[in-house]
């Protein structure tokens, strides 16, 4: 067997190689860190409708909801929701959820649905 060779060492890579490896190297820690933000990120869950006879473990409180919160409420659109919070704003608080009668466009049916839903206090009792 000779002698190794004095040139370069077996181990160095030559200029070409070693651009590749760094252009695979930072590929593998793009990929890397987009995987890892990618699955922390917190995602929005989706809004479902409430079926009938399904109750929620809180109430919206009538006097402060946004006509956001309200518009999800079922059988209330955006119209009604702001026509909700317009009466708010004019009449003063609701009391009872029978006031809600009072808002145009809202009938006993439409307020039946939101029983259990809606209160005039969140901190208060079963809606009436």
């Amino acid at each position: 067997m000779g002698e190794p060779s004095r040139g370069k060492a077996p181990w160095r890579l030559l200029g070409r190689d070693q651009i590749v490896l760094c252009v695979l190297a930072a590929l593998v820690l793009v990929v890397g860190g987009t995987h890892y933000v990618w699955s922390h990120l917190e995602r929005p869950k989706p809004v479902r409708k409430l079926e009938p006879g399904q109750r929620v473990d809180y109430r919206v409180d009538l006097n402060k909801a946004s006509e956001g919160e309200l518009d999800l409420l079922p059988g209330i659109g955006p119209a009604r929701a702001k026509r909700i919070v317009e009466y708010r704003q004019s009449h003063g608080p609701f009391k009872e959820l029978a006031d809600l009668t009072r808002v145009p466009g809202m009938n006993s049916a439409a307020v039946e649905k939101l029983r259990g839903l809606v209160t005039p206090d969140a901190a208060g009792e079963e809606p009436r």
